[in-house]
């Protein structure tokens, strides 16, 4: 079965790339907005949700509604993400439901697309939704961090969160911490037991900052997220050892079933984990990188 799971993870990789070119060189030149260039894109990529319908966990009619509300955010929010990332996110949450009053924890949310989704899976599942954000971008930058200057991209107000979560989501369920993760996260580690955390913040020093706030709560079980794998510098710190002997675990284990999402797993079905892939794991040394360890 993980065979066959590789298997479909490279297939899907290689459908991507040989739809992506055509998109990049002959499509989004003339497309205007950004949310159109956004809705070619889930043409494109929407077969990404697949394993959605395929999923065991709920009756088929309960995820077609699902998949038909994840592609209305799709069609009228702008995101970073892609659907085969969410629905590797659903994959791995869909496998118990809640317990203790465990919540999600998502860190980064832009303009609230990932939100929406994540706050009706969590409905599903019985978990609260805490979203952190600065809500002006990302954190200034210095050029010892620089792969890409991200400082001060993806600034969203917070009411422009409330609205999608309102029109798309599950608002009823969902927390809003507003400040930087400095001040926030790592200034207060969550106090509720946190089945998931969700990492979208673009740097390898907010990386850190959330893992301060949420590795002592994380349950036996709990499982980290990574969207920012496709960095070298996050790549790097989330890779070293020493970052997780800071929080007394030994290094997960990992399963990076896209591009830029990886899944961290301390404990759980061997059958979902796999170890650290060669892909993940070989990256240049970083002189910097022991900086953000402290």
């Amino acid at each position: 079965m993980r065979r066959d799971r590789l298997k479909a993870s490279l297939a899907r990789r290689v459908v991507e790339s040989c739809l992506r070119y055509p998109y990049v060189w002959w499509i989004r030149p003339h497309i205007r907005t950004e949310i159109g260039k956004q809705r070619v894109r889930q043409v494109a990529f929407g077969w990404g949700y697949a394993p959605i319908l395929v999923s065991r966990f709920l009756t088929l009619r309960d995820r077609v509604r699902i998949l038909a509300r994840f592609l209305r955010i799709d069609w009228n929010v702008l995101h970073a993400h892609r659907p085969a990332e969410i629905a590797s996110i659903f994959r791995v949450l869909s496998s118990r439901f809640s317990k203790n009053d465990e919540i999600m924890v998502e860190a980064g949310c832009w303009q609230g697309g990932s939100s929406a989704k994540f706050s009706i899976l969590c409905k599903v599942l019985g978990l609260r939704l805490h979203v952190y954000d600065s809500f002006l971008g990302v954190h200034e930058m210095g050029e010892d961090e620089w792969e890409h200057d991200f400082s001060g991209q993806y600034a969203a107000a917070e009411d422009v969160l409330k609205e999608t979560l309102r029109k798309y989501g599950e608002p009823d369920v969902c927390e809003i911490h507003k400040g930087w993760f400095r001040d926030t996260l790592a200034a207060r580690p969550v106090s509720f037991p946190v089945r998931a955390a969700y990492i979208d913040c673009d740097t390898a020093q907010g990386t850190l900052e959330v893992l301060q706030g949420v590795m002592p709560s994380l349950v036996p079980d709990g499982i980290v997220f990574s969207q920012d794998t496709h960095l070298p510098m996050v790549r790097e710190l989330l890779a070293d050892p020493d970052t997780w002997h800071r929080f007394g675990k030994n290094p997960p284990l990992i399963k990076r079933p896209c591009t830029k999402l990886a899944v961290f797993r301390f404990s759980g079905d061997p059958g979902e984990r796999l170890p650290a892939t060669v892909s993940f794991m070989s990256t240049r040394p970083n002189p910097t990188r022991k900086r953000y360890l402290g």
